[in-house]
């Protein structure tokens, strides 16, 4: 009687759980880099920890002079920038525009951080010409408040708005004030929309040498066409970009987000599976895609190529992200591929594609013009992260849009975990419930239902049962769910195993067991759920549901 379990309950048992709570009408707040934390703010009020963090950036004693520093920047004609600590002022020269004065007085503490801002931007490269601090713009009656630093092209139009923060508490507070409503960046934003790229932006002394933290935003054209600070807020994907700026191999007035590599993906927080959620659904509201089921599955296709491209060296880049030097073509083009490797990998299906290494031209004919064409007709003609209806080149384009404001939502984090993942799976709860219906013949069963079944089977007895009588190869019931759903049956039942298995480890007398036991248990231990692949079996006949098995059990 032990040697299977076959669970059943009814039609499809996706076995969805309580009904989730309704996404947030704001955005739960971010979380800054944990290094920004329990740090020391820069040098308060002492002049000699003041003069010191001087020091660290270049500055020296004025000849001649009593009190002042001054640093002169060689790539900028010997420019000189002065600090009167007699006077308590920062004096920026000639070229650096101020609109306001608050700018030069060091009893405001931030002005420290504006200073190091500066330093860097003209390190960095960045005229002095184009260098605004205080930026302030008219709004009705009064102002819209003053923007930290603007960086301006040679034209005059905005490139870079930076808004500075001393380190700790108040870079946090400004964080978490960003990602609840766009804060002052995004209020800035909408004076000047030519503007690429926003930055909230601290420092800091430790260890005689200058830190920094940048959370950076770029912009999308496709915010022009908004009407005000809140539709932007709610377009915007919530993600930072944490380099591009101040990098060494970075130019001025050429700010490039470097790719992300497999090693600095993040796990999804309790916070981060809501927010994701809501904004995928405003990313359907705002381009109008009105067909959600089609969109949901779109959105699996997507987690199946994300699950692949996770299957990489930690310092390999990822290629399931939009890049800097993409377009609709190349960045389409790379999900397809991995699109096409997940089907028949985790699906035994051989898609009927080919790929540019696979295609030969034989005799007089322009293989680039030949691959190109078809390449072309591949990407646009294929249904498979089809948001929307694509029939001319307007539609494609809205479509790459899409599926770009998709796969940034989710690019920066982790899917793929090597146990069951509490949060990720909170979102894909989310989803099920939302996209799924129920069809004839069809019953989702709840969580609870689902752990009651398992927990009737004496599993745990089982398991001792085949120790005892040295069976090592069958050490662990064979589970099969000849009606899968999206896998809550199997996905609870390895869990109840798994935590046998670390049991067993603890609590049981390893030196009864034979040695070949003993072994498998201690490998199981280590590399947690490699047993599964011989004794855990699902079939579904619908292949929709089979994607999101491999996407919400991504362990597996």
């Amino acid at each position: 009687p032990y040697n299977s379990l076959v669970f059943k309950a009814g039609g499809i048992c996706t076995g969805l759980g309580k009904k989730p709570p309704p996404p947030p009408q704001n955005p739960p707040p971010h979380h800054p880099p944990p290094s920004a934390k329990n740090t020391p703010p820069p040098p308060k009020n002492e002049s000699t920890n003041r003069r010191n963090f001087v020091k660290n950036l270049g500055f020296s004693p004025k000849e001649g002079a009593s009190g002042i520093f001054e640093k002169k920047y060689k790539n900028h004609n010997n420019y000189v920038i002065e600090i009167d600590f007699e006077k308590e002022i920062f004096v920026y020269g000639d070229e650096i525009e101020l609109e306001h004065k608050t700018a030069e007085k060091f009893k405001r503490e931030e002005n420290w951080v504006v200073l190091e801002c500066v330093d860097r931007l003209l390190e960095k490269g960045y005229n002095t010409g184009n260098i605004i601090l205080e930026k302030t713009w008219k709004a009705g009656h009064g102002n819209s408040g003053r923007l930290d630093i603007l960086v301006k092209r040679d034209d005059g139009r905005s490139y870079l708005m930076i808004e500075c923060k001393t380190w700790g508490t108040e870079f946090e507070n400004a964080s978490k004030k960003l990602e609840e409503d766009g804060g002052q960046l995004l209020s800035y934003y909408q004076q000047d929309k030519s503007t690429k790229y926003l930055c909230l932006y601290t420092s800091t002394i430790k260890d005689n040498s200058i830190s920094y933290e940048n959370s950076i935003i770029k912009t999308d054209e496709s915010w022009n066409a908004l009407n005000n600070k809140d539709d932007v807020f709610d377009f915007w994907n919530k993600n930072f970009k944490e380099n591009g700026i101040f990098e060494e191999d970075v130019h001025p007035y050429d700010i490039k987000i470097k790719s992300l590599i497999r090693e600095n993906l993040k796990k999804m927080g309790e916070d981060d599976s809501q927010r994701i959620f809501h904004q995928f659904a405003t990313i359907l509201r705002y381009n109008a895609v009105s067909d959600k089921p089609n969109a949901f599955n779109k959105l699996f296709n997507l987690f199946l190529c994300k699950i692949l491209d996770e299957d990489r060296g930690p310092e390999e880049k990822v290629e399931f992200q939009w890049k800097e030097d993409d377009n609709s073509r190349s960045f389409l083009g790379r999900l397809q591929n991995l699109y096409k490797e997940g089907v028949e990998r985790y699906l035994n299906i051989k898609m009927i594609d080919y790929d540019e290494d696979e295609f030969e031209i034989k005799g007089t004919l322009n293989r680039d013009e030949i691959i190109d064409l078809l390449t072309n007709s591949s990407i646009r003609n294929n249904p498979e992260f089809s948001f929307i209806e694509v029939y001319d080149k307007k539609s494609f384009a809205q479509n790459a849009q899409i599926v770009r404001e998709v796969v940034e939502l989710f690019q920066p984090y982790k899917i793929r975990y090597k146990e069951k993942h509490q949060f990720l799976g909170d979102f894909f709860e989310l989803l099920l419930n939302t996209s799924m219906k129920q069809e004839a013949g069809q019953f989702f069963t709840p969580i609870p239902i689902v752990q009651f079944i398992i927990s009737s089977f004496p599993i745990g007895g089982f398991i001792l049962d085949k120790i005892s009588k040295n069976k090592t190869n069958e050490l662990l019931p064979f589970v099969i769910d000849y009606a899968s759903g999206s896998g809550h049956f199997l996905t609870e039942v390895m869990n109840v195993l798994h935590e046998y298995i670390l049991k067993i480890n603890r609590d049981e007398d390893l030196s009864i067991m034979s040695e070949s036991i003993k072994g498998k248990l201690t490998s199981w231990k280590t590399d947690s759920f490699s047993w599964a692949e011989n004794y855990i079996y699902g079939i579904d006949a619908d292949y929709r549901l089979v994607k999101q098995i491999f996407a919400n059990d991504s362990f597996l």
